[in-house]
């Protein structure tokens, strides 16, 4: 039977099922919904998650929710590549990981990057309401990046020598900094997030050993590429 991911393009929480479905080299289709027209909560997607949120996995009829439960659903239906490690040992640190990253870094990373995002003219400046927040923001966000680059002092990924669960879980908030980073580079200056390779190396080298992986563009949000499209095309009219 086939896996059908239902997401939102740009959604941290579905991009770590693509990734996961990616490391365990799985098939499956992505059926996009759109956010700005509010599709996950139309009525026929109420009925795959009555909480109108993505991602869903839908496999053999079954509708499956949460991030990190498909994750682990994906493990104990299909045994190559764990997910989850192949020891006791080796699930405890994994699941000790995603379940930090899960909720620290994401949070940490949607504090900065989603002001950074909607903000087309800019970070409020020093001294203007909301600063003090977003600089609070920032200095919680380089706490949990500190944290990603410990990790990978002595392994080439989160838990080990090979993708994991918490990298699935780790990598999509990465990759949203470093889009803030390439999108909106005057704010990310502003707050001091420049150069992740000069910052955190080994953090860096693991995006790009991420990236490099077969089938990880697949998992890249779509709008993303349509964005720069349209500003090439732009820039060379």
């Amino acid at each position: 039977m086939s896996i059908t991911v239902y997401n939102i393009s740009g959604s941290p929480m579905g991009w770590r099922v693509l990734l996961g479905l990616t490391f365990k080299r799985l098939d499956y289709e992505v059926v996009y919904l759109s956010g700005s027209d509010n599709e996950h909560k139309h009525a026929d997607f109420l009925q795959k998650n009555p909480h109108g949120k993505v991602p869903v996995l839908e496999f053999d009829g079954v509708f499956r929710r949460e991030s990190l439960a498909i994750l682990g659903w994906l493990d104990e239906q299909f045994s190559q590549n764990p997910l989850f490690g192949a020891s006791t040992d080796e699930t405890s640190k994994v699941w000790t990981t995603a379940a930090r990253h899960s909720d620290y870094l994401l949070k940490a990373t949607n504090d900065v990057v989603f002001p950074v995002f909607n903000g087309e003219d800019g970070v409020p400046k020093t001294g203007a309401e909301g600063r003090a927040g977003l600089d609070q923001a920032c200095g919680l966000l380089r706490v949990e990046l500190a944290e990603l680059e410990r990790h990978l002092i002595e392994t080439r990924f989160l838990c080990g020598d090979t993708p994991s669960a918490a990298d699935a879980v780790a990598f999509p908030d990465v990759g949203r900094i470093v889009r803030a980073m390439q999108t909106r580079p005057w704010s990310m200056s502003d707050l001091a997030f420049e150069n992740l390779a000069q910052d955190f190396p080994n953090l860096a080298r693991w995006r790009d050993r991420i990236a490099a992986l077969p089938g990880y563009s697949r998992t890249v949000p779509p709008h993303w590429d349509d964005h720069d499209q349209k500003r090439s095309n732009h820039d060379q009219q």
